[in-house]
């Protein structure tokens, strides 16, 4: 199977549902065997720093592609 972009994880976790939301730890338990942990470490920083309880599909994309 090929890896997966981080863009791809990032769906298949929301389940490409735009009005989906997690948190981080869900981020971070959905992402850990699927993206390289300092792109997830950046992802989870990126989240925290919103000071939101919860994310978006489409935050957590926009975020990411900073």
């Amino acid at each position: 199977m090929a890896q997966l972009t981080t863009e791809e994880a990032l769906g298949e976790l929301y389940g490409h549902d735009l009005d989906a939301h997690c948190d981080t730890t869900q981020l971070r338990d959905g992402l850990a065997d699927l993206v390289p942990p300092v792109e997830l470490e950046r992802i989870i920083a990126a989240v925290g720093a919103t000071g939101d309880e919860t994310v978006s599909y489409e935050t957590v994309v926009a975020l990411w592609k900073t």
